[in-house]
C-alpha cells in the first residue's frame, strides 16, 4: 500500500536538501507543508526549493498563490489533501516536508469548526492578559478545559486566548470542538519523522543563511519588488520582509536589520522546536555537522523501515 512520510523541523535544519534525497529513494513526489512557500514571488524570503531542485523531484503547493492573498490552514488543507490523494490513487509514494507544525495537524489531526474569532470578547481577553498576566487565563483554563489546557503551553497566550474566547462563544470547552475534527490522513498511514541539530549549530546556519540571502542572493531587491503590491496580512508575516521593509524606508542600517532578522529567526526556529516536541508519534533523527544529505536520507529509509514494521507487527499482534 502506498504511504506517506512527512519531514519535519525547524527552519535551516536542513530539510529541503534531504527531501529531495529522500523522495528520489521512496519514488515519492513532495507536497510542502509550509506557511509561506505556497506565495510567488518570495523565493529567496521563503528559500523555497531552487529550479534544480524541482526538476529532480515533483514538488506540490509551491509557488502557487499570489501574495496579494490570505492564506490559511484551513486553506492548505483543501489545497493538499485532493493532491495526496490522487498521488496515492496513482500508486505514489508521498512525501510531506515543511516546518508549518499547524498545516501538519490539519492533515494529520483536523481542524475543529469551532466559530470564527468575536473581536469584542477575544480584545477583552487580551486585556485581562496585559493587565494580570497570562497565568491567570492560563489557570483559568485549566479549571474550565483540563484537556486543552494539557495541550497548550503556559506560555502560549495565542491559543489560550482562543480556548478561552472559544468557551465564551459556545459555553462547549475547546477540546469538544477538536474532539469532532477529522483528519486526511490516519496515523497508520502515515510516518513523521523529525530532523533536528544541535541548537547552537542550527543558530549559525540561520545567521549564515540570511546573510548569504542579503549579500550574495539578492533578497533585498525582491523585497523592493514586494513592496510595490498590496500583500496580504499572510503574505506580510514572512520573516524578513518587516525588517527589510525598515532598511529601505531608512530606518535602520544593514547591519542593525540584519542582527534584529536573525534573532528573528532563531526565535522561530526554538517555537518551531517547542511545537513539533508536543506532537506525539515523531520519529527524531539528529543531523551531524559534516552529514551530506543523502547520508541523513539513507538513515530515515532506516527509520520509516522500522517504523512499518512495528506497524505490521501492531496490527498483526
Amino acid at each position: 500500500m502506498p504511504r506517506v512520510v512527512a519531514l519535519v523541523g525547524p527552519t535551516a535544519v536542513g530539510k529541503t536538501a534531504v527531501s529531495v534525497e529522500l523522495a528520489q529513494a521512496l519514488g515519492a513526489e513532495i507536497v510542502s507543508c509550509d506557511s509561506m512557500q505556497v506565495y510567488r514571488q518570495m523565493r529567496l524570503l521563503t528559500q523555497s526549493p531552487t529550479h534544480a531542485q524541482r526538476a529532480q523531484v515533483q514538488h506540490h503547493l509551491i509557488d502557487c498563490i499570489e501574495p496579494t492573498s490570505v492564506f490559511s490552514a484551513g486553506e492548505y488543507r483543501r489545497m493538499a489533501a485532493p493532491i495526496i490523494n490522487r498521488l496515492l490513487e496513482r500508486g505514489k509514494n508521498v512525501l510531506v516536508v515543511g516546518g508549518t507544525g499547524l498545516y501538519l495537524r490539519a492533515l494529520t489531526q483536523g481542524l475543529c469548526d469551532a466559530p470564527p474569532a468575536d473581536i469584542r470578547v477575544r480584545e477583552q481577553l487580551w486585556s485581562e492578559c496585559q493587565d494580570q498576566g497570562s497565568t491567570l487565563l492560563y489557570n483559568r483554563l485549566r479549571g474550565i478545559d483540563s484537556a486543552a489546557a494539557a495541550r497548550i503551553h503556559p506560555n502560549d497566550v495565542r491559543r489560550i486566548v482562543r480556548a478561552l474566547e472559544v468557551y465564551a462563544l459556545t459555553g462547549r470547552p475547546i477540546s469538544s470542538w477538536w474532539r469532532q475534527a477529522t483528519a486526511e490522513l490516519s496515523s497508520g498511514q502515515t510516518v513523521v519523522v523529525g530532523l533536528s541539530r544541535d541548537r547552537e549549530a542550527l543558530y549559525q546556519r540561520i545567521d549564515e543563511r540570511l546573510l548569504q540571502m542579503v549579500y550574495e542572493d539578492g533578497v533585498i531587491n525582491e523585497v523592493r519588488q514586494l513592496l510595490r503590491l498590496p500583500l496580504s496580512k499572510t503574505a506580510r508575516q514572512v520573516h524578513g520582509l518587516q525588517d527589510l521593509e525598515q532598511y529601505l524606508a531608512g530606518l535602520a542600517s544593514l547591519k542593525d536589520t540584519i542582527t534584529a532578522w536573525q534573532q528573528r529567526v532563531r526565535n522561530y526556529a526554538k517555537r518551531q522546536m517547542t511545537w513539533f516536541r508536543q506532537t506525539p508519534d515523531i520519529h527524531w533523527v539528529e543531523l551531524s555537522p559534516d552529514e551530506r544529505p543523502w547520508e541523513t536520507a539513507q538513515r530515515l529509509l532506516d527509520v520509516i523501515r522500522r517504523n512499518r514494521i512495528e506497524q505490521k507487527l501492531e496490527v498483526g499482534s
